[in-house]
């Protein structure tokens, strides 16, 4: 095996950062990477006689490609972040203003930044995620009071073991007879699509509801093509209207401690 040498590595580095002239200034394509693997390019630009490093608004597209809106209070986080790195965020764009020695240094400080402002979209999304099922859950909580249960342990046909967010359990309050998923992002699609299909495979007399949140990015024709097969699809704008009929009509399920797991 050949042994690197230091030279042979440092020469290697480098070769990662690219730089092209285009029509807006010098591109620098570097190693810093947004949260969907792309690399982070800043520009290079001369205004009022000094040099201008930013990334053309690329970190800001990014948090709007992701569906993040750009609130006051985000844009505000962002110019905090963009301090620590010695960096501006002004009118989108992650910007540096420097000499021509510190140029360089100035492109790795503006990647670094403009990374920073893709990785609020990941940070956003759990949040609202975490909103998401959080409303849910009182939803259904106002809906059919102690019925509900939350975070209960039930074991699919494969052997796995799943946490169920919320639960619908009879009138009697002895049997569940709903499992309620939470969908806040067609993201989450497959794999509450495989936890759905477990489950049922197990518990054939609880039902699946899946509450999709239909003022995100969820696709009824797409992804709940792919849920109705496990699932019965409730929009959470219609959970209070529907819900209370659709439970009228199922029958009261019975657990057997063989068949899998009590709630406890």
């Amino acid at each position: 095996m050949h042994r690197l040498t230091p030279e042979e590595i440092e020469a290697a580095s480098r070769a990662i950062i690219t730089a092209r002239e285009s029509s807006m200034g010098i591109e620098i394509n570097t190693p810093v990477i947004y949260p969907n693997g792309q690399c982070v390019t800043v520009t290079v630009t001369m205004e009022g006689g000094e040099y201008v490093v930013h990334d053309a608004g690329l970190g800001a597209m990014y948090l709007t490609a992701e569906g993040v809106r750009m609130s006051r209070q985000l844009g505000e986080r962002l110019a905090a972040m963009a301090a620590r790195y010695e960096c501006e965020f002004i009118d989108g764009r992650m910007m540096r203003r420097c000499s021509s020695d510190d140029v360089a240094i100035a492109a790795m400080l503006v990647a670094n930044a403009s990374r920073t402002v893709g990785d609020q979209a990941v940070e956003v999304r759990r949040q609202s995620e975490g909103e998401f099922r959080y409303a849910v859950s009182e939803r259904l909580h106002d809906l059919v009071g102690s019925r509900w249960r939350e975070n209960q342990l039930f074991q699919g046909a494969s052997g796995r073991s799943y946490r169920i967010s919320s639960l619908i359990m009879d009138e009697t309050e002895t049997a569940p007879i709903a499992f309620v998923f939470p969908l806040p992002s067609r993201s989450a699609v497959p794999a509450q699509f495989t936890e759905m299909y477990d489950l049922r495979a197990a518990f054939p007399r609880i039902a699946n509801d899946s509450v999709y949140n239909d003022a995100g990015d969820f696709r009824v024709r797409e992804d709940g093509w792919l849920l109705e097969k496990v699932s019965v699809l409730i929009p959470f704008s219609e959970m209070q209207s529907r819900l209370p009929t659709m439970l009228a009509t199922r029958a009261v399920s019975t657990l057997s401690p063989l068949t899998g797991s009590r709630p406890s």
